[in-house]
């Protein structure tokens, strides 16, 4: 989500039910396991774990772009036909500009897409479930467009609110910007995603949903098909 009216910040660290806690303790023994398994692996398994890197397209729809207060109400990502895509009910209020352009808002304990409703989870399981979708790769790494400036400032703040951000680190360790990628490879009058699809795939797309904006972008990185150069040059480490 792009608009500019600042939001005021959800202020203190959340404090977790008791639900939140079991998710958290089931989340933590999974983590347990499966670091306990790669441990165990067989070198050449080792190998392959190591050596293997997987681009995973990601977006996130916020309630403003304020990225040191702003609060995420779509996270969504994919790598090939495998999907991830959750709505949170967002702990501020969405400014009238993100409702303008995502169609998202907020009625009581709702949250609604273009007036209808649609179902949420809590934010800490969104953010577990995200980082157990993203384990199931091998060597992934993001890719998303203005994650640099956007994206990636948003998710890191809110993983360290529920003390995730170590072990999302422990998952993925770099991203890709796209917007200054495209700048590098193509002399165009505009960047923006909704341009970009025109430009290159010429097709209609829900602009400002984050399941279409990282499905299209996957697309627009094949039909690119940079080299590991060019990728490394617009790579942030997450370290």
């Amino acid at each position: 989500m792009k608009e500019s009216k600042r939001v005021e910040s959800a202020g203190n660290k959340p404090k977790l039910s008791l639900i939140d806690q079991l998710v958290w303790l089931i989340s933590a023994v999974t983590r347990a396991l499966l670091r306990l398994f790669r441990w165990s692996a067989s070198p050449s398994d080792k190998a392959m774990i190591v050596d293997e890197e997987t681009p995973v397209f990601f977006d996130l729809e916020t309630t403003g772009l304020d990225t040191s207060a702003c609060d995420i109400v779509q996270l969504s990502a994919l790598s090939g036909n495998q999907t991830f895509n959750a709505y949170l009910l967002p702990r501020c209020s969405i400014t009238d500009g993100a409702s303008r352009v995502t169609g998202l808002t907020v009625s009581g304990r709702s949250l609604l897409f273009h007036r209808r409703p649609v179902p949420t989870v809590p934010h800490l399981r969104a953010l577990v479930d995200f980082i157990a979708f993203l384990g199931g790769f091998g060597g992934p790494f993001l890719v998303g467009h203005n994650s640099r400036r956007f994206d990636w400032p948003v998710l890191r703040r809110v993983l360290e609110e529920f003390g995730l951000l170590e072990d999302f680190r422990r998952v993925v360790s770099r991203c890709v910007d796209t917007l200054p990628l495209s700048r590098d490879m193509f002399q165009l009058p505009k960047y923006s995603q909704p341009f970009l699809v025109q430009q290159f795939l010429r097709e209609p797309y829900g602009a400002h949903d984050a399941s279409e904006d990282a499905r299209t972008l996957q697309e627009l990185y094949r039909v690119w098909d940079p080299s590991p150069s060019l990728v490394s040059r617009h790579t942030t480490t997450l370290r």
